[in-house]
């Protein structure tokens, strides 16, 4: 694969942290990482908390990232991007399903206006089959389509404008997700995203070039409380670094809930 394709894949998957960890055998044969310290024994929230803060964490402070607000019937209705002076609006249909997310900058003009919108499409199963997103300036839409097989996702489809740039397959065990492998039309190379769980808890995921692990590009680690709330997430990027020649660039996140 060419720089320019491979630095494109390296952008569309976000995962960090890889552990240095004892391994076992799950019955398919394959391998997986014996995760631990997944739980925070001194942060507790209620049991399915809302989420109410996102922080991104450096070694002497932390900033407020992300805000996220609810309408009465507890739905996410808005969420304020601090750090970019941004903000989304939420809004739904009548059968409860997100319909659309409209964008605002506070930089412009010094007065909020919508920069571009997400509209969502379902089938008749209530699945998410389109998501489009509209800009207002001259941009062609992006959208990705979406196909099930028995109610599990088995592929999303990525456009902009007409053109194809990239399609992701997804692999289960049970109705559990594994793997994703993303793929560019035309292109050998692939990108495989393995997820790895405790608890039921999602706690890990890996990302390499092709099929080996020896491909490492990037992952990611995540922390919870007693009650299942995510309250920390470590992300380990490696390419972030390549300027500074530091062998680890860490991203670390914690979240807040009300």
């Amino acid at each position: 694969m060419n720089t320019k394709n491979l630095n494109f894949l390296m952008t569309l998957v976000f995962f960090a942290l890889l552990l240095s960890c004892d391994k076992n055998e799950m019955g398919d044969n394959s391998v997986i990482p014996v995760i631990h310290d997944y739980r925070v024994q001194d942060i507790f929230y209620p049991k399915d908390g809302k989420l109410k803060y996102v922080y991104q964490v450096f070694d002497t402070y932390k900033n407020l990232a992300t805000e996220y607000q609810y309408d009465n019937l507890g739905r996410i209705s808005r969420v304020n991007f601090v750090l970019a002076k941004r903000y989304d609006i939420y809004q739904y249909n009548t059968k409860g399903q997100l319909e659309k997310i409209s964008t605002y900058d506070e930089y412009l003009e010094n007065s909020p206006v919508v920069i571009q919108t997400i509209n969502y499409s379902y089938n008749t199963n209530g699945n998410k089959e389109k998501e489009q997103t509209n800009f207002t300036d001259n941009r062609e839409p992006v959208y990705n389509l979406y196909k099930y097989d028995g109610g599990k996702l088995t592929k999303q489809e990525h456009y902009e404008g007409n053109q194809q740039k990239y399609y992701i397959v997804y692999e289960y065990k049970d109705n559990i997700l594994l793997k994703e492998k993303l793929y560019v039309p035309d292109e050998k190379d692939f990108v495989t995203t393995e997820y790895f769980y405790a608890e039921g808890l999602f706690v890990y995921s890996i990302t390499y070039n092709g099929s080996s692990e020896t491909g490492f590009m990037h992952d990611e680690r995540n922390y919870y409380d007693r009650n299942d709330n995510l309250i920390k997430r470590v992300d380990n990027i490696p390419g972030l670094s390549s300027m500074s020649g530091a062998t680890v660039f860490l991203v670390k996140w914690e979240y807040e809930y009300e």
